[in-house]
């Protein structure tokens, strides 16, 4: 059956008859003429392909009931053929939507675990973040206590040893002895301030800068700096010791009492006020 063609186009040839000349006679278009001879009959439109066929066949003297029949068996082989590759086709169609399923399926299991799986995740992120919102919290509170008791501790302490004030001083005391005199030292100005027994409530004002209270706890020391004046209270002025750029400053008598230290940057010169109860 394939065969139909060049038997046709064989049959033409021998018998001398060329193709403008069917077309002619036939007014069919030369280039279906030529798909007939080459076996195209898909590009005859599919409406009049046989009456092509036929046309063609009476043309050229080949029997065109034979032909026709030709075709038709030609026809069923190409629709079994088709059906054939449309059932592989739909097989194969099959086998993808069913892999297409299989995935969607894994899809939707994928998808109806995520979110759980976000939601757990959620929840230990959230749980992480209060832990650390109240670590933060509890640090801060016993820090916060810690300063509160230090300083409280502190308050308490500066209370029990009876800090003195400048209207105190001169109304509750009377100068005892004063005592004063040089010491050879050269800028810049340390002075260092140690407690030897007990501790003692001091306050001290270094230039132009605000008076500072606080306790000097037995046995430690406090360092300051100063350029032009260093004043020193303290209470009591017992068992303690003051260094100046490392000299120890003379004059400084043990007491129960207060006493006032001065040191002169500009002079190089000490001055210390033992003080006294009025009677």
């Amino acid at each position: 059956m394939s065969d139909l063609h060049k038997k046709l186009k064989s049959l033409r040839r021998e018998r001398k008859i060329d193709l403008e000349a069917i077309e002619k006679r036939t007014k069919i278009d030369l280039k279906y003429l030529k798909a007939i001879e080459n076996g195209k009959f898909e590009i005859l439109p599919s409406t009049y392909i046989r009456l092509f066929l036929k046309a063609y066949c009476v043309e050229i003297g080949a029997d065109p009931v034979d032909a026709l029949h030709q075709l038709d068996e030609l026809n069923n082989i190409n629709k079994k053929k088709k059906k054939k590759d449309s059932t592989d086709t739909g097989e194969n169609i099959f086998t993808e939507n069913n892999e297409t399923e299989e995935i969607n399926e894994s899809s939707k299991i994928e998808s109806s675990k995520n979110p759980y799986q976000k939601k757990s995740e959620w929840l230990k992120g959230f749980s992480m973040i209060l832990l650390l919102l109240f670590s933060i919290y509890i640090i801060k509170k016993i820090v916060t206590n810690d300063e509160n008791s230090s300083m409280d501790n502190n308050i308490e302490q500066i209370s029990s040893l009876n800090p003195i004030t400048d209207f105190e001083l001169i109304n509750d005391f009377i100068i005892d002895k004063t005592n004063s005199g040089s010491i050879d030292v050269a800028p810049p100005f340390m002075v260092k301030i140690i407690s030897r027994k007990e501790n003692i409530w001091i306050r001290t004002e270094t230039d132009s800068a605000l008076p500072i209270e606080n306790i000097l706890n037995s046995s430690n020391q406090d360092n300051f700096s100063f350029v032009k004046r260093f004043d020193l209270l303290v209470n009591p002025a017992k068992n303690i010791d003051i260094f100046w750029n490392g000299q120890l400053i003379p004059y400084l008598e043990s007491t129960n009492y207060p006493a006032k230290i001065n040191l002169n940057g500009i002079t190089r010169t000490i001055t210390i006020q033992h003080f006294i109860p009025q009677n």
